[in-house]
């Protein structure tokens, strides 16, 4: 069984061998005494009886106060801690755990020294003066969490030597998730004694007031483990205050085709206090220079920078936006994915078939989608490609082909064409529905609104409106749309919805509240019954409207709104690139392929250079491949079996661009609140944990009670006398002198 105690300087303990010297004395005088026969002796022996028992406490009293000093001396020269021995030595075993703040903030620096360059040092330092025979682990706190070696190992020369390349570009600091992260880890640790020292730049937006119960719970959580660790946060930030960022692109276009002009706008922001005269924001395209413009920045403010490019081929392309900035790199440049398409295939489902021009269902929005094609203008090439199918004739094969279907006055679906539909929109796909005379609303409202659940955004309700001659009809409600499907009629050059005469439509039952995953409502009658719906379906959109997309129940294809809005729709339903190609950082890459690569492998480029081999999976109609490690931010080129490049762009969070630090005042109220040690240099830090390993030193405490029983000796030796003397000449009898002087 270990003590509860030690001693730094044990050998000292010897010098508490010299209590004995107080004793020896004592002994020494109480033995050297001489009997003298004295006549009136008898006279005095009713005082010494009185007084004989205070004496001999205030002796013992005394004896154990002298004896008491030499030892209390000894165990201070000892410098004695609380720890047991082991610990004492520094043999005690420890699990420890680094929880390093990898965010992008912590690559900015001073005097050319980064925090994260200071942090490595720090962190490296700590593993190299860990007991021998313990294990490590260093846990990235960028965007979660994610270890630095597969496992904790007690191989701590490996552990510091993966440290050594890394750096701070891996998306935001979560805290509370990184300390949870931290706990599951120290369930596959293995030593009683543990530490987790988190460190980090203390950067404001990381620790905001949002998520500070949710650290609490985290930190609640650690120290009801089973061996709970002793939590230290390590603050290794210098802040920076300077600091510019581009904090989103725009794009003026939904769908980029071969030749179009697309104008990508760039939105910086100043965090910092200097002035920026003249900044320098460069645009690239495909990696190739393409032009250069400069940007007045104030203190704190907001700015934006406009481009203009064309591409000449279809494909997938890369754009970025550089500021010729300050040192943090990782906020000066914006990349993009834009995939250029050659062609936008729309499927159109004609449910009213007809042989006779513009009778058929369909005849009117063929025509709006591609206008060139139809009236044999082919100098001008359409963006939109149909194709027109009856009801009976639609399969997943010409669905899955298709970026848009549009469902035309269709009376029903049978089960397999209802589900190859659903998955078709849950996977990104876009839906137009139009209805008609032939829609079954019964069926429409049980297979396809499902309460709800389904594809159609509302329900169907009654029909309004009369088609007979001279019955009032109702327009379109003009207003200021936001809703980028149709804020292009903003612009009364493109058309004027308000000039539309319905005569019948269908009313949508609204819900009678709203609800976070309620349908938009894109655009309402005059009526007050809405006109067109949108719903998120999965990871595609579906937009739902009350009248056909022929003349039958409006003037609608007549009037000149008709084609921009039709394509407009078209292009917006097409505009979600599912799987998505613009990532955040830690988001899971995803890629379609043919059915046909399934089982082949695929090359992915990451960003520092190096490539990995992925398979593809066969799901479903399609192939697939997942890619889930994108801590890294920057561009990923995936090349499929048949060659064909597609370009990935992981891009950071902005959240972390105002390197605004927590003041000392705040820290400290941070560790009071969550019962937390802070420091702030390495010093501080093995100053502790020499404290922790080694115990607490208390020789302070025991100087002091050395002095005052210094003291206690001289005053009560002084009191003791003075009481004595007093005492026995008092109990003296008449004619007997004085005892001062006299030895007995």
């Amino acid at each position: 069984m270990s003590l509860p105690f030690g001693f730094i300087n044990g050998a000292l303990l010897a010098g508490a061998f010299a209590l004995a010297i107080p004793i020896i004395i004592h002994l020494f005088h109480k033995s050297r005494f001489q009997i003298v026969k004295w006549g009136a002796m008898h006279l005095l022996e009713a005082v010494i009886r009185t007084n004989q028992r205070r004496i001999k406490i205030e002796q013992i009293i005394l004896l154990i106060i002298r004896a008491a000093i030499p030892l209390i001396l000894a165990l201070c020269m000892a410098r004695p801690v609380w720890k047991g021995v082991r610990k004492l030595m520094g043999e005690t075993r420890t699990s420890t755990i680094i929880l390093l703040d990898n965010s992008y903030s912590m690559a900015a620096s001073r005097a050319g020294t980064s925090n994260i360059s200071l942090a490595k040092d720090e962190a490296e330092r700590i593993l190299n003066e860990v007991p021998r025979g313990s294990d490590a682990q260093v846990v990235l706190m960028g965007e979660g969490g994610a270890p630095l070696l597969d496992e904790p190992t007690y191989d701590l020369a490996r552990l510091t030597q993966s440290l050594k390349p890394l750096e701070a570009t891996y998306g935001t600091a979560t805290v509370p998730a990184g300390l949870d992260f931290a706990a599951n880890v120290f369930g596959q640790m293995h030593e009683s004694t543990r530490n987790l020292i988190v460190m980090t730049d203390f950067q404001r937006v990381s620790f905001e007031a949002t998520e500070d119960a949710e650290v609490g719970q985290m930190l609640d959580r650690l120290h009801k483990l089973t061996i709970p660790p002793e939590v230290t946060f390590f603050d290794v930030g210098t802040e920076v205050k300077d600091n510019v960022a581009i904090e989103s692109l725009d794009y003026s276009r939904l769908m980029v085709g071969i030749g179009q002009k697309i104008q990508i706008r760039a939105n910086l922001r100043n965090f910092g206090d200097a002035p920026y005269q003249d900044l320098r924001v460069y645009f690239k395209a495909d990696g190739k220079e393409r032009s250069m413009a400069q940007i007045r920045l104030g203190p704190h403010e907001k700015g934006q920078v406009l481009f203009t490019h064309a591409f000449d081929t279809a494909g997938s392309h890369v754009v970025e936006i550089v500021a010729d900035a300050d040192p943090l790199k990782a906020d000066n440049s914006y990349l993009a994915s834009i995939p250029v398409r050659d062609k936008i295939p729309v499927l159109l489902v004609n449910g009213d078939p007809s042989a006779e021009p513009l009778k058929g269902e369909t005849d009117f929005a063929e025509i709006a989608l591609q206008p060139y094609s139809s009236t044999g203008r082919v100098a001008l090439a359409d963006l939109i490609s149909t194709k027109v199918i009856r009801t009976e004739n639609l399969d997943a094969k010409d669905i899955n082909a298709s970026a848009v279907v549009m469902l035309a006055n269709v009376r029903q679906l049978d089960a397999g064409q209802l589900k190859a539909l659903e998955d078709f929109v849950r996977n990104g796909g876009g839906l137009l529905i139009f209805p008609g005379n032939r829609v079954d609303a019964s069926w429409a409202n049980a297979s396809l609104f499902k309460d709800g659940k389904g594809l159609l955004p509302l329900g169907y309700g009654a029909l309004a409106g009369d088609l007979k001659e001279g019955a009032p009809s109702v327009g379109i409600v003009s207003q200021r749309f936001d809703h980028p499907a149709l804020d292009l009629f903003n612009d009364p050059r493109n058309g004027t919805v308000s000039d539309a005469a319905i005569k019948m439509w269908y009313r949508m039952k609204e819900p009678a509240s709203a609800s976070a995953n309620a349908p938009t409502i894109i655009a309402r009658l005059t009526s007050g019954d809405p006109f067109l719906v949108e719903k998120q379906f999965g990871e595609g959109r579906v937009i739902q409207c009350a009248i056909p997309c022929d003349a039958d129940w409006s003037n609608l294809p007549m009037r000149p709104f008709y084609l921009p809005m039709m394509q407009r729709l078209s292009i917006y339903l097409a505009s979600t690139v599912f799987p998505p190609r613009n990532l955040e950082v830690s988001k899971p890459l995803v890629a379609f392929l043919p059915a046909g690569d399934a089982g082949k492998k695929a090359s992915l480029s990451l960003p520092d250079g190096t490539a990995r081999e992925v398979p593809v999976v066969k799901k479903g109609e399609r192939g697939v491949i997942e890619y889930p490690k994108t801590q890294q931010p920057g561009l990923y080129t995936l090349t499929s079996p048949s060659g064909t490049a597609t370009h990935f762009v992981v891009n950071t969070s902005r959240r972390e661009s105002d390197l605004q630090k927590l003041s000392d005042a705040e820290i400290a109220d941070f560790a009071k609140s969550h019962g937390v040690s802070v420091v702030h240099s390495g010093a501080e830090y093995k100053q502790m944990d020499h404290s922790r390993r080694f115990g607490s030193e208390f020789w302070r405490s025991l100087l002091w009670l050395l002095l005052a029983l210094i003291f206690a000796e001289l005053f009560l030796q002084q009191r003791f006398s003075r009481v004595r003397r007093v005492t026995t000449n008092e109990g003296l009898p008449k004619g007997v002198p004085s005892r001062q002087g006299v030895r007995t």
